[in-house]
């Protein structure tokens, strides 16, 4: 099995050339093109950590110090982001290869201690409720086993209509899916599946309300 690796040069020079590479190549694959709030707003703080970086490194090269304490502090946060950003892309890529390979990571080969399911998984328990904030909706989808990702699709159209749905995002836990900016009054539809190691599994029955 293909697997990203996970360790990232200490060098910050290095560090950087790596990072540029993963924003780079996500930013410009097709396969990562629909990405959930969390993947974008980490996307967004990598662009944010490899300026502060460069920033930092250059003034580090004076040997200041504090200047290249701070430079260091820097690095880990970008360190960080880059293993946000990985659980992003191996979610996406659900095991394949090539998606993972065009992601910018180095990749490995690893041995999975992982049940494989040879059918597809039946559709998840979907609930749906309305969140601590107006526009905000709360989905659930019960634990499969197998599943190792969910994936939600929402509609404000007619719910019996496959093609009114679009992409939420894929979660690695469908509990608790917040899907907040929608319009108070309007009436939502969302439904679910998951993703196992066969593939997409079936489609729950869609889930009706009315936002608040």
């Amino acid at each position: 099995m293909t697997k990203l690796i996970t360790t990232f040069p200490t060098n910050a020079r290095k560090l950087l050339e790596r990072a540029r590479k993963v924003q780079t190549s996500v930013n410009n694959s097709p396969h990562f093109q629909q990405k959930s709030a969390e993947f974008g707003q980490d996307m967004q703080r990598l662009a944010e950590g490899i300026d502060r970086l460069q920033k930092a490194d250059d003034d580090a090269q004076s040997r200041d110090v504090q200047k290249m304490a701070y430079r260091d502090k820097v690095r880990d946060e970008v360190m960080v982001i880059l293993k946000r950003i990985v659980k992003h892309v191996e979610l996406a890529a659900n095991d394949d290869a090539a998606v993972l390979q065009d992601s910018g990571f180095e990749v490995t080969q690893a041995k999975s201690g992982k049940v494989r399911y040879s059918h597809p998984l039946p559709a998840p328990a979907l609930t749906l409720k309305h969140g601590p904030a107006s526009g905000t909706l709360v989905a659930s989808a019960k634990a499969v086993p197998g599943a190792a990702s969910y994936e939600f699709h929402i509609t404000d159209a007619d719910p019996t209509v496959p093609t009114n749905y679009s992409p939420f995002g894929t979660f690695a836990h469908g509990t608790n899916v917040s899907i907040p900016g929608r319009t108070p009054g309007q009436t939502y539809s969302v439904i679910a599946r998951c993703i196992g190691s066969s593939g997409p599994g079936a489609w729950s029955a869609p889930f009706s309300i009315i936002s608040l």
